[in-house]
């Protein structure tokens, strides 16, 4: 999935880095002109298991290709504040991706950590963002409704990777699509103090529509299996406008589908949870402030806690913590993280994990439910609009979530990973930054 679909993701090109001349400059600076901005990137994420789950030594590729265009309605028709957002993100070519997830890269590996990392697109695109965006009083109040998905909202990125930052509370414990699969949905914020803001998303909840290889183009609500409601607050002091920037997001979810126990078959309506995330500049090469420029060298620390209240959703807590080294050797887009992640999986799915094994003549054990992660990772930025991001997973006590039919319980192992981002709407000269 694209980093430019999550709140928070890393830049691949400087603010007021002006757009160099291309074959589409014309027609990006004539579309600009009336209040359109394009914008097209690539990005490929590559990823092997050498020595880890059912079926090491495994590769697997996915892609997406995201074309959006973003309109100014106060330029195009005189509302003011008022824009319009839409992407459409294409996810060819694949290898070993898709559902279900047994038999592809994520059963490969087995484990949550390494399995989401992935694209298990089964369409070949789908319509990641249609919306209606309005500020209002002088930006302090935000509200957006359409096709859009929680994560350009909630949970930000706080890692400075894309790959760094998944989260099975959120995802397998909330059940709701990975980005950048978009549903119906909306959100406001509202600015209560000059560093806090107030939150709040409804959003329809329908994996089926995913499992049924949709498009994101049927907008009817058939298939959805209840709504996804989010609030919370933010704390946001900009690197720009204090000495040491920092991030905080306190949320909580309420998931109103039916969900079935794995290791009971019980079925109940309803999980809710919360979380906890942060990011903090600790310190910087230069002492002061202000300072040209928000992007300055130095040490963030970050992480997250998070929880879902239910005996039978997959993981039951998160907790992890890491720290980014922005703007390394004076190269202002560079990140470089090491991160340590902990998540506890529900007895439930572990017990789940063991039936499942033992009606497949495997091992009789029941697995871990403390499961870890080491990760060392980066944002390399190669060129202005080119960026490729390698990664290095130990994964302690791997669970078997994504290929409980496994007969063995997966010991412990790497992953590799590198994902490769392009922005050709600023290469090409036609989105203007």
């Amino acid at each position: 999935m694209p980093p430019q679909v999550l709140a928070g993701a890393p830049l691949l090109v400087s603010p007021g880095t002006p757009a160099p001349k291309g074959p589409l400059t014309f027609l990006g600076r004539f579309l600009t002109h009336i209040g359109l901005t394009p914008h097209a990137i690539f990005n490929q994420l590559y990823m092997t298991n050498p020595d880890i789950g059912p079926r090491p030594g495994r590769f697997s590729l996915g892609t997406g290709i995201v074309l959006g265009l973003d309109a100014n309605l106060q330029k195009i028709m005189g509302i003011k504040g008022g824009e319009i957002h839409f992407e459409e993100i294409l996810s060819r070519p694949t290898v070993n991706g898709g559902y279900p997830t047994g038999p592809a890269w994520a059963g490969a590996v087995g484990s949550y950590f390494a399995g989401i990392d992935q694209h298990n697109d089964i369409a070949g695109g789908w319509l990641a963002l249609l919306t209606y965006q309005q500020k209002l009083f002088y930006n302090r109040g935000n509200f957006s409704v359409g096709r859009t998905h929680p994560r350009r909202y909630f949970f930000f990125n706080n890692c400075d990777n894309f790959l760094n930052c998944t989260d099975p509370i959120m995802q397998a414990s909330a059940g709701i699509l990975p980005p950048p699969y978009a549903t119906w949905g909306s959100y406001i914020t509202a600015r209560m103090f000059n560093d806090i803001s107030f939150e709040m998303g409804a959003f329809e909840a329908n994996l089926n529509q995913y499992f049924q290889h949709g498009n994101g183009w049927r907008w009817d609500t058939r298939t959805a299996s209840g709504y996804l409601l989010l609030g919370g607050f933010n704390y946001r002091r900009l690197q720009i406008s204090h000495l040491y920037g920092g991030r905080y997001q306190l949320s909580g979810f309420f998931n109103s589908s039916q969900y079935k126990d794995p290791y009971t078959n019980t079925t109940h309506y309803g999980r809710a949870g919360a979380e906890f995330r942060g990011q903090q500049l600790i310190w910087r090469r230069d002492h002061r402030h202000p300072v040209p420029s928000p992007l300055p060298e130095g040490l963030n620390a970050f992480g997250a806690l998070g929880f879902a209240a239910d005996p039978a959703a997959p993981f039951k807590a998160l907790a992890e913590g890491g720290f980014s080294y922005h703007g390394l050797f004076k190269r202002k887009l560079d990140r470089e993280q090491i991160k340590f992640s902990y998540v506890r999986a529900s007895k439930h799915q572990m017990l789940y994990q063991q039936r499942t094994r033992i009606q497949n003549g495997g091992d009789p054990r029941i697995g871990s439910q403390n499961i870890m992660r080491l990760e060392v990772s980066g944002h390399i930025s190669i060129v202005p609009g080119i960026a490729f991001e390698p990664s290095i997973q130990y994964i302690f006590n791997p669970d078997n979530y994504y290929n409980p039919a496994a007969k063995k319980i997966s010991s412990n192992g790497i992953v590799l990973a590198g994902q490769l981002m392009i922005d050709m709407g600023f290469l090409s000269g036609l989105s203007a930054h």
